[in-house]
């Protein structure tokens, strides 16, 4: 790997999508009026459309960034932030708004884009290798909660599965705790608590999540 792991991190620091650096960046593109401070928000920003998933037509997944986001934003505050990150992205030109309101990525930044998403997956792997030793503790753990769960212990269920998130943000903790509070069962029923726990499995590969969040998504919105 060209890079050293030791400097993803460093790279990475302060550059995810996350609820603070989203409206610090679009208060920084609002702002910005000096060439050099510009340049800076510039090359700031471009980590943020590294990090965003595309289709196949290079225009963003709107709903896999909502996903993305909602690990950090709150449910009622979703459509602003989307409109934080998306329309200060295109004011900087990164990303092209196009008249069915889809944002494309500008092909003028795709090489330094393509970089910032060698440096994400890079990352992402590194957090991996981070998490492997402990991985048979945390699927233990998860087991754990499985049996507490069928038994109807659902309170020490609850626990088990937030101590594998906590241990390695285990996909499957997030899962678990998504249909607990989707259900009401030794957690608060929660639709907002039980969306961010799926989409944080989602984002982490879990693909058994997928119906649960259309569930919760139809009860929210109906």
């Amino acid at each position: 790997m060209a890079l050293e792991l030791s400097k993803i991190s460093e790279m990475m620091q302060g550059k995810t999508l996350e609820r603070d650096n989203v409206i610090k960046m679009y208060q920084m593109v609002q702002s910005a009026s000096e060439t050099e401070e510009k340049k800076n928000v510039m090359k700031h920003s471009v980590f943020f459309v590294g990090q965003l998933p595309l289709k196949s037509n290079r225009c963003v997944d709107i709903e896999a960034t909502k996903r993305i986001l909602n690990t950090t934003v709150p449910y009622g505050d979703l459509d602003e932030y989307m409109n934080y990150l998306l329309e200060g992205l295109a004011t900087q030109t990164l990303l092209l708004k196009k008249e069915n309101g889809e944002y494309e990525v500008n092909r003028k930044f795709e090489n330094s884009i393509a970089k910032v998403k060698k440096i994400a997956h890079a990352y992402r792997l590194e957090k991996d290798e981070e998490y492997k030793e402990i991985m048979p503790k945390v699927k233990k753990m998860y087991q754990m909660g499985t049996k507490y769960y069928n038994s109807g212990s659902y309170e020490e269920a609850a626990a088990c599965f937030m101590n594998t998130i906590e241990m390695a943000e285990y996909r499957m903790g997030y899962y678990s705790l998504a249909l607990m509070h989707f259900e009401g069962k030794g957690v608060e029923k929660s639709d907002e608590k039980a969306l961010y726990y799926a989409r944080n499995a989602l984002v982490r590969g879990a693909k058994i999540a997928e119906g649960l969040e259309e569930d919760i998504l139809s009860r929210l919105e109906g």
